[in-house]
């Protein structure tokens, strides 16, 4: 195939830490047919001097402008920031979202390969309410979570303040339920991973929603989990997804992201062969603070 504007590739990061290990992802991205878009969560230190290399071959281009909180809207209105960039420049082939704790499990030409053989399938991964959806989940979309963003801190006192806001959220919440309260009642609902390769139809689409997005779920936990899902469960792409089985099978975004042994597991030195000999594209999570052994493993047998 030759190399053309709307053969290109379009790679969204969502990083806040860790810049040796994001200098190594980009590294393993480089190549002339991928622009890198990089979004630094506006709380963290780190700077685009931090992670640009200069001799990539590829465009990158480097932002810091939302801050981004755990399971808050900041999350999923960051992911729209980069989308919105990467169409400004051009329209793309596809469109992947990572996190800098992901690394590629296949060399670039196998994963360009992989996109123009299955050109126009939608990589997103999700499940709908029945059997492998817990009833729970709707909870986090049909009620207003007035201060989800203040969780999940870290030391003794943040914990107790944790615990306090979420007994606050969820008194709330008893009071909603008595009163009938339902977000989610015009629409499908769905939930799934945060993580996508889509088309560029439906990264237009996506923004085409971009206001409804901002209002439906603002105020919600893990929109990021849920907007997208929803986007495609309730229009005509549901039909263009890669897996249609809709069961958790990581083939729905070709991510190798262990929930059995972490939330996700954080991938070490052992997993080696196991990451290596996956028919996934991509895996999460890594750490270089938990084991830089497995991330210079990876480099080493993709730059091979």
């Amino acid at each position: 195939m030759s190399i053309g504007k709307r053969n290109k590739h379009a790679y969204l990061l969502l990083v806040d830490k860790n810049p040796w290990q994001i200098k190594k992802l980009l590294l393993l991205l480089d190549h002339k047919r991928n622009d890198i878009f990089i979004h630094i969560d506006a709380k963290s230190s780190m700077t685009a001097n931090d992670i640009v290399i200069p001799e990539m071959v590829s465009d990158v281009y480097v932002f810091k402008e939302i801050k981004i909180y755990w399971s808050d809207i900041s999350l999923t209105m960051a992911e729209i920031f980069l989308l919105e960039k990467a169409k400004s420049i051009q329209r793309y082939q596809y469109y992947h979202l990572l996190s800098g704790s992901d690394l590629p499990l296949k060399k670039q030409q196998d994963i360009l390969q992989f996109f123009d053989d299955n050109n126009g399938k939608e990589f997103v991964e999700y499940q709908v309410p029945g059997q492998y959806l817990e009833k729970p989940y709707y909870e986090r979309i049909k009620y207003y979570h007035v201060l989800s963003k203040h969780y999940r801190h870290h030391g003794k006192f943040h914990l107790v303040k944790d615990y306090f806001f979420v007994a606050v959220e969820y008194t709330v919440i008893f009071f909603q339920m008595i009163l009938g309260v339902n977000r989610i009642k015009n629409f499908k609902f769905a939930k799934g991973s945060q993580w996508f390769d889509i088309t560029d139809d439906l990264a237009t689409f996506v923004l085409s929603k971009k206001e409804w997005i901002k209002k439906q779920f603002n105020r919600t936990r893990a929109s990021d989990e849920s907007f997208l899902s929803i986007l495609v469960e309730n229009s005509d792409f549901k039909e263009r997804l890669y897996n249609k089985k809709l069961n958790g099978d990581m083939t729905g975004n070709m991510r190798y992201i262990d929930w059995s042994r972490g939330e996700p597991y954080v991938f070490k030195k052992e997993d080696l062969n196991d990451l290596m000999s996956s028919n996934l594209l991509f895996a999460r999570k890594f750490d270089e603070n938990v084991d830089k052994e497995i991330i210079e493993a990876v480099f080493s047998v993709l730059m091979s």
